[in-house]
């Protein structure tokens, strides 16, 4: 079934689906957008997916930025005609469309996000991934949400069970009184058993064991780069051990509780 959008007659297979991943990312850049759209068998054609590209950002659905100081190249965000498309048909929608107002380090730790995503739905093993967005609505708007809006929350599939854990990725180093509120926060959770920090560098990694010492749960910290080498077999470090272990291994010690929300997006 096809709508009408103006002058353009949005696909329900093809072009929602690539403004929700839009959404969901907050940017993205094209390669990343095909790889999405590849995997959640939305694309099969790179001519075609670049066709529907620019047709989406002629009637204004889309923003392209261009930003000299990443090594990025072009980068896509949703637009407000964009963003009200999809809030018509249920979406949550809370950020900005102007590039002026995000800082490089806010498009960098979404573009880096998406490569940890990505690099979870290759494995195959991935059955949902949560995004900022969904949480915060369901954070804000109801009682049976989260404590924290985490950058993600993802739940996978190994050795026919599922597991459940919440992802952050801390590209550079809070204010050492916000961590203090964070562990408050993962202390009174009750939804999750399971948190993962992944990071940019191993001295930030040494820093924040340090920082989570005082937390009563497990939180587990490991290199953003190994994750996308190795996935779930990557190695981590606990805030309550010095000894490594897998994350794959932290997650098959005992199954995640049940209960908590769930989303379609993956």
């Amino acid at each position: 079934m096809r709508y009408r959008k103006g002058m353009i007659a949005l696909s329900e297979t093809q072009d929602y689906p690539l403004l929700r991943r839009v959404l969901h990312s907050s940017f993205v850049t094209p390669g990343q957008l095909y790889e999405f759209m590849k995997l959640d068998y939305c694309a099969s054609s790179r001519n075609a997916f670049d066709n529907r590209l620019r047709r989406l950002l002629a009637h204004d659905l889309l923003v392209r930025h261009e930003i000299p100081t990443m090594n990025r190249g072009v980068v896509y965000s949703i637009s407000r005609a964009g963003a009200s498309e999809l809030v018509g048909r249920g979406e949550y929608y809370f950020g900005s469309s102007d590039i002026g107002k995000e800082s490089n380090g806010h498009v960098q730790h979404a573009l880096e996000l998406n490569d940890i995503h990505l690099a979870l739905k290759q494995t195959r093993t991935l059955i949902r991934w949560t995004p900022e967005s969904d949480i915060r609505s369901r954070n804000e708007f109801t009682s049976i949400g989260y404590v924290k809006d985490y950058d993600a929350v993802v739940a996978v599939r190994i050795d026919e069970h599922e597991y459940r854990f919440a992802l952050e990725y801390e590209r550079t180093q809070k204010a050492n009184g916000r961590y203090l509120a964070i562990q408050t926060r993962i202390q009174a959770e009750t939804e999750i058993r399971h948190f993962l920090y992944l990071v940019s560098n191993y001295d930030l990694l040494l820093f924040l064991v340090k920082k989570f010492e005082g937390c009563c749960r497990p939180v587990y910290f490991g290199l953003r780069q190994g994750f996308l080498n190795e996935g779930l077999c990557f190695s981590v470090q606990s805030n309550h051990s010095p000894v490594s272990t897998t994350f794959l291994a932290v997650l098959k010690h005992g199954p995640s509780r049940p209960g908590g929300w769930r989303t379609s997006a993956s």
